[in-house]
């Protein structure tokens, strides 16, 4: 009888369950009708990028190299002829950046990676081929001076500012947003029709994930046609925000930066800023440069990144040939780099300024125990320049310290209008890689600039949180009862560890996958730079951020069914032992 008597608790439980998970569906989906762009596609959108992004440094660290080759080997034909190889690597990832971004979408989208980045490519292959021959515009146009094309309502544009080659045939210049769209249109496509079987025997050969590729091509059709009427108001509407972009360092010098500058790290607690980096990293947004010299010249590169790089290149390359004048009108025509220097300056100074300050406000008693989290944490941040692991250390616990942080962030940015602050990396791993081209392009007073703005920022850093965390009793970690790594908790830690050892149900990734609510409550599970992005069914039954933290994450953002679970760099790793499990 009491046997009898459980089972029909736990019967009575699982239905209560069952019927809190429907509930929670049904509202997730009420959620997602409502909203246009919910937080789970930004957050699924933000993940496919950064599959592209995360090869740019990779890419940048080729050219580096290829120049530094170059530059102590320029009386060496070998060492120029290797230099210019190592470059090209570099360089063959960055001009074709539109046809990543298509397959990482294609891939990261679709159910099944291959069929989705193969449908994808399609569509990209295909859009780009149909909108350059809507317009009738030929390769030899691309090149002649002044040559121009007519709308589909007449009105006559210049080829060189709405055209492009790509993968050598003339296309409109869509820049990465064609690879975008072409991956939303194989990504989609492939979802809906992989297991498509209504056509009859005589075609059945094309039933399946044959039908796709067939319906990719309907729709490039319809899409290219949509892009050949639309696209030309938006590209001139593209084109005259990076003419302002390039101009603003003299009609705008300080306020566009800062705005920039601040607004992305306010958006950084929802994970949102990739909205507003990477159009202006890798965009036309960020400005159109076109390349002068080398094997790529005469190829546009789009973004502050890759402009940053043409621009150095052009400098080196112009300063060996003794083109001076040429030298010196591009060096003082063209600046670069002004939405991104700041972001240097924060992660080298400001940032680790913040740290230490955290690190002294420690209690007195711990601070040996916080001495590695927090030195692993700055160094990590200083040579990767990726900021997340130190910024959730105080993002919460600590609201108005972030938002004084963001607003010196913006000040940092702002003063690339200010002082010549011509510098770009992804942290000072690739910094110090770059800095033979830099000085070799007589950016020498550049770097001596950014030295000094990075003490004067680490300073205010270190003071302003420091007195911050202080006088209004912030709980940052180690104080107050903020104690990730207390006597307690370190008992745990070592108990799961060591039956991490016997066997996988201890595992860290079993756990977190206990703290998501279990297997049944996980939809989709992945993971970008910092972050582990978790989509779930209930959202309820994921465990809170006190929770989180006794497994080593730094924060969490909770979103409808959209979880993320900041850990840093290891975030894949995790995400890796979740999915292996699963």
């Amino acid at each position: 009888m009491s046997i009898g008597s459980k089972t029909k608790e736990k019967n009575k439980t699982d239905k209560a369950l069952d019927k809190k998970i429907k509930s929670a569906q049904e509202q997730s989906k009420k959620i997602s009708k409502k909203k246009f762009v919910n937080f789970e596609f930004l957050q699924k959108l933000g993940k496919a990028m950064m599959v592209v992004i995360a090869v740019m440094p990779a890419a940048g660290l080729m050219i580096s190299l290829g120049s530094m080759v170059q530059i102590f080997g320029k009386d060496n034909s070998t060492a120029m002829w290797i230099g210019n190889i190592v470059s090209n690597i570099g360089w063959g990832v960055i001009n074709n950046l539109s046809l990543l971004f298509a397959v990482a979408i294609g891939g990261s989208w679709a159910k099944e990676r291959a069929g989705g980045a193969f449908a994808a490519s399609i569509a990209f292959i295909l859009i780009n081929l149909l909108t350059g021959s809507f317009f009738g515009v030929t390769s030899a146009m691309l090149t002649a001076e002044g040559a121009t094309t007519h709308t589909l309502f007449g009105q006559e544009i210049p080829v060189a500012d709405y055209f492009t080659s790509v993968l050598g045939a003339p296309a409109l210049n869509m820049g990465v947003f064609i690879g975008i769209i072409s991956g939303f249109v194989g990504a989609v496509v492939y979802n809906k029709y992989y297991n498509f079987r209504k056509l009859p025997d005589a075609l059945s050969f094309f039933n399946g994930k044959r039908f796709v590729p067939l319906v990719v091509m309907v729709w490039s059709v319809v899409i290219a046609i949509v892009l050949a009427i639309v696209w030309p108001l938006i590209q001139g509407g593209i084109n005259s925000f990076g003419i302002w972009i390039a101009n603003s360092s003299e009609t705008s010098p300080i306020l566009a930066p800062f705005v920039y500058g601040t607004l992305e790290r306010l958006l950084l607690p929802f994970g949102l800023h990739h909205m507003l980096t990477i159009p202006m990293n890798y965009t036309s947004f960020g400005g159109t440069y076109t390349i002068l010299t080398g094997t790529n010249a005469g190829t546009q590169v789009f973004g502050q990144d890759p402009l940053w790089l043409a621009w150095v290149t052009d400098l080196v390359n112009l300063k060996n040939q003794g083109d001076m004048a040429g030298y010196q009108e591009l060096l003082t025509t063209v600046t670069p780099a002004r939405f991104k220097v700041g972001q240097m300056i924060g992660a080298t100074g400001l940032l680790i300024g913040i740290g230490v300050g955290m690190y002294k406000c420690i209690d007195p008693d711990k601070r040996k125990k916080y001495t590695s989290m927090f030195l692993s944490t700055i160094v990590a941040v200083l040579l990767t320049g990726v900021t997340e692991p130190l910024e959730f250390m105080f993002m919460f616990c600590a609201i108005p310290l972030y938002i004084v942080y963001a607003i010196l962030q913006g000040i940092a940015f702002a003063l690339a209008g200010v002082i010549h602050l011509r510098l770009h990396s992804f942290g000072n791993l690739e910094l110090i890689s770059r800095l033979p081209m830099s000085f070799s392009a007589g950016l020498g007073w550049d770097v001596f600039n950014f030295v000094i703005c990075v003490i004067v920022f680490f300073v205010v850093g270190y003071f302003v949180s420091k007195f911050m965390i202080k006088k209004f009793n912030f709980a940052t970690p180690g104080r107050l009862g903020n104690y990730i790594d207390d006597d307690v908790q370190s008992e745990d830690v070592s108990e799961d560890q060591g039956k991490a050892k016997t066997g996988a149900a201890g595992s860290k990734a079993e756990r977190i996958i206990a703290l998501l609510g279990g297997r049944e409550n996980i939809v989709d599970v992945d993971a970008c730079m910092t972050r582990l992005r978790v989509t779930v069914k209930n959202p309820d039954l994921v465990a809170e951020l006190s929770d989180w933290k006794n497994e080593g994450a730094l924060g969490l953002v909770r979103k409808d069914t959209g979880i993320q679970a900041i850990y840093g760099p290891k975030a894949d790793v995790i995400k890796s032992d979740i999915l292996d499990i699963l």
